[in-house]
């Protein structure tokens, strides 16, 4: 399932939280939120603790947009497929991956191409 709507997301500490379509909050580190606007964009999967749904999330200047949601496995599968480098944001309890995406315009292409198959 592609989303079509733009969530809010809201900073809460050191984390930024982001509202799904299913109702529920996800977070991520606000470190993330701050490459976005130094022009550094990236992906990363997310799931709702109260629906069981994964979502795929892309990080844009003062934004993150969920642009796919489904089954965790077909999410996991579709992220591990980016062929963009994996990079980490860890502190002492908790360890975030995500996906740095080498421009804005590839991010817009991949999804188009994405949303096209």
């Amino acid at each position: 399932m592609i989303t079509k709507h733009v969530t809010q997301s809201a900073y809460v500490k050191e984390l930024v939280s982001l509202p799904t379509p299913c109702n529920d909050v996800v977070y991520y580190p606000a470190k993330l939120a701050d490459l976005a606007t130094k022009e550094r964009y990236s992906v990363f999967k997310t799931s709702s603790q109260k629906s069981g749904l994964a979502y795929l999330v892309a990080t844009q200047a003062n934004t993150a947009k969920i642009v796919l949601a489904g089954s965790k496995d077909s999410i996991n599968e579709i992220y591990q497929a980016i062929p963009w480098p994996t990079y980490e944001i860890a502190d002492d309890d908790h360890q975030f991956n995500y996906k740095g995406s080498p421009s804005l315009q590839a991010l817009e292409e991949y999804f188009i191409h994405l949303k096209e198959q």
